[in-house]
């Protein structure tokens, strides 16, 4: 005879669902009601009072001009606040500062956040012109250097669905917004091994990126040196690339990487 559910198992069932929804907004950005609903079993009823406490506790936002969903800040903060205390940014570190006082400019670690970057850890330098903090900021991926490094190495398929989901949308007058132009652009950094932002993000800034892989042979993060364009010409990105992509090495190995696992 089937067990009788109770008023507690249905409250737990809400529980393991509302981690589902989170976990694939966090895959694909940007879904209508129906097109998450399609993804569960449970009724439209149960899925509309799970997106509404989640969307009033922040988890989720509601664009109200497109109908759809998307991860919300309060998953930024509990990444965030989980992320200060793991291994790799404890690991990165030193090589941060090692490139920051070796460029005397600011040194970023980087990490993936859905079809976003986020920053979550620094070397600032002092100088008397300085680019913003990006701490804790959430970048587009096809308009940073760092996000076209997680961008370049991903499996076909998920890039496939990037392109599907995301808006190539101008932020400068330098930003790639053609696909099979961007694409060209991430198979060079593939083959290279590192990205530059030329101003596609922010006028007058340029960025230099390296991937940092971790024991599955995965990019995990990206090593970004963001500096003012007057200070840092193009040409001089690509002088110190070598120096950025031996310490990613470093830090990659030190993460229980091996080169042999590198995928071609």
């Amino acid at each position: 005879m089937q067990k009788k559910r109770t008023k507690k198992d249905y409250i737990v069932h809400n529980v393991d669902a509302s981690f589902e929804v989170l976990f694939l907004l966090a895959k694909k950005p940007n879904l209508t009601f129906e097109e998450i609903s399609e993804n569960f079993s449970i009724s439209k009823n149960q899925l509309e009072k799970i997106l509404s406490i989640l969307t009033y506790r922040g988890y989720v936002e509601y664009n109200k001009k497109k109908k759809s969903y998307s991860l919300g800040i309060k998953n930024f903060e509990l990444g965030y606040s989980y992320i200060s205390h793991v291994e790799l940014r404890e690991q990165a570190r030193p090589y941060l500062q090692y490139l920051g006082d070796t460029t005397r400019e600011n040194v970023y670690l980087a990490v993936r956040s859905g079809w976003e970057i986020v920053y979550i850890d620094a070397y600032e330098v002092d100088r008397p012109v300085m680019v913003k903090s990006r701490v804790g900021k959430l970048l587009p991926m096809y308009a940073s250097a760092s996000g076209k490094v997680h961008l370049a190495f991903m499996e076909e398929n998920e890039l496939e669905e990037f392109f599907k989901s995301v808006e190539l949308k101008p932020f400068t007058e330098k930003t790639i917004t053609d696909e099979k132009i961007l694409k060209e652009h991430l198979e060079a950094i593939k083959k290279n091994g590192y990205a530059i932002d030329d101003e596609e993000w922010e006028k007058e800034v340029r960025c230099l990126s390296v991937p940092v892989y971790d024991y599955r042979g995965e990019v995990s993060a990206a090593i970004t040196l963001s500096a003012p364009s007057f200070r840092i010409p193009y040409d001089k990105l690509i002088e110190i690339k070598d120096v950025f992509i031996e310490k990613s090495k470093e830090l990659s190995e030190r993460l229980g990487y091996s080169e042999e696992w590198k995928i071609s």
